[in-house]
């Protein structure tokens, strides 16, 4: 491949030197802009890069770069998606959402050169920040104005269901980061296991992307919690070779501690109060030492009536419905300690019971989302709320500045294949609990 210094520039700010350029990036007809895919006849793969994406200025070809290096990462991370083509046009959201934030008028004069004129009514629409809301298919505003109105950065996963939901009766072209199938290039497909070469420039392209940024500390957080496995570090243990029993066994034992968990933190057995009135075990002992003389505080028992009031709110999302049993069994573990009422969540709440949920007579969501959940909670009776969730969605700032002000508790328990799971629940619970499938 003879090399194009605007190329070998722009690799260059990715970590890519010179000799290194031709292992990651192919010049190609075959993309509309650019696109990454598995070479069969190399047996690798490759970002594969149009040759007139380089009479771009350098900025530009560093964006369509960037681009494509986070969309390769981002399919690591990216789960449960059976329809490739609408789970690229998810990765392409997040991925321009998170460029724009950093690139803002870059990203917008890059997106309306490169999209074509017929994406303005189509899905891929929903990727592009250079438009208006009135030039967006009146079935898609909505979704368009939460992706790029709203300041968080949207969850691929969450959105590949959401589009799952709109694409009916909607043309899904016009997405230049993307070519027809080639009988030598396989779009979009990982390595199978061993060593994966991207690995050495997917964490130096999102480094980048924060440092250049100025939006601080949340948008770290944001991307770090979309790209947890590579900026923050592989979890989980393969477990393939081990015995389903044995699985068993170790899922039967992290419900048993979960369930104890919760019940121990949410029972409040004993009040501390300035005088003596039904002494718990631990208060009759500090009595016995001397501590509540000292300090004067007593350990009370709390009456059975005072119990609190427990919401549960199961996510029942797509992404969820592998977790059912193990979610069943934590509800009839909880249900018998404290006042409970579950709820379903997804695009909005709604109450059931467990015979129903534990029969699947509920109503499936299409996508996940924190808020609602948080917004129930927050205008409920309840003292208390447990999110069973996979974390694959975020909370508004609004709520999260609500539920910090209020006394209620929130404790989450996440579902996952491995690995571990992380949310905008996690700084908002007292407790946060995973079982791993």
């Amino acid at each position: 491949m003879k090399l194009n210094q605007k190329l070998v520039k722009a690799c260059s700010c990715l970590g890519i030197n010179l000799l290194e350029i031709s292992r990651f990036v192919q010049i190609s007809d075959v993309p509309d802009i650019a696109c990454w895919g598995f070479d069969k006849e190399k047996k690798e793969n490759f970002i594969f890069i149009n040759p007139k994406t380089l009479r771009f200025s350098l900025e530009s070809i560093q964006i369509v770069l960037k681009h494509e290096i986070l969309h390769y990462a981002g399919y690591r991370e990216i789960g449960g998606a059976k329809d490739r083509e609408l789970a690229n046009i998810a990765l392409d959201i997040s991925i321009n959402k998170i460029l724009t934030i950093t690139y803002k008028k870059k990203m917008k004069a890059l997106c309306g050169r490169i999209y074509p004129e017929t994406s303005r009514k189509t899905i891929v629409s929903l990727a592009r920040p250079d438009l208006c809301l009135n030039e967006i298919n009146e079935k898609l505003k909505d979704l368009w104005k939460e992706i790029w109105e709203r300041e968080e950065i949207p969850s691929p996963d969450s959105l590949y269901y959401k589009l799952l939901f709109h694409k009916e009766g909607i043309s899904i072209g016009g997405n230049p980061f993307t070519a027809s199938e080639n009988a030598g290039i396989v779009l979009r497909d990982m390595p199978a296991n061993g060593e994966d070469k991207f690995e050495k420039i997917e964490k130096e392209a999102l480094e980048k992307v924060i440092s250049d940024s100025q939006e601080g500390k949340l948008f770290s957080k944001q991307i770090s919690r979309m790209f947890s496995r590579i900026l923050v570090g592989k979890e989980g243990v393969d477990t393939k070779n081990i015995e389903s029993f044995i699985q068993r066994l170790r899922t039967k034992q992290q419900l048993d501690d979960t369930a104890s968990r919760m019940i121990n933190a949410l029972d409040g057995s004993s009040k501390i109060q300035v005088y003596p009135y039904q002494l718990s075990r631990l208060g009759l002992v500090y009595l016995a030492c001397g501590v509540s003389k000292v300090l004067p505080l007593y350990w009370n028992k709390v009456p059975e009536s005072r119990k609190p009031k427990l919401a549960i709110y199961i996510d029942t999302s797509p992404s969820m419905e592998n977790y059912q049993k193990m979610e069943v069994f934590l509800v009839d573990e909880l249900k018998d300690y404290f006042p409970t009422k579950i709820f379903a969540f997804a695009g909005d709440v709604t109450e059931i019971n467990t015979k129903d949920f534990a029969s699947g007579n509920y109503e499936e969501g299409y996508s996940t989302d924190f808020d609602v959940a948080i917004a129930h909670l927050l205008d409920s009776e309840f003292d208390a709320g447990i999110i069973f969730t996979d974390g694959y969605s975020s909370i508004g700032y609004e709520n999260e500045a609500k539920f910090r002000a209020d006394r209620k508790r929130l404790f989450t328990v996440y579902f996952t294949e491995n690995g571990r799971p992380s949310s905008d629940l996690d700084e908002l619970s007292e407790e946060v609990m995973v079982i791993s499938k």
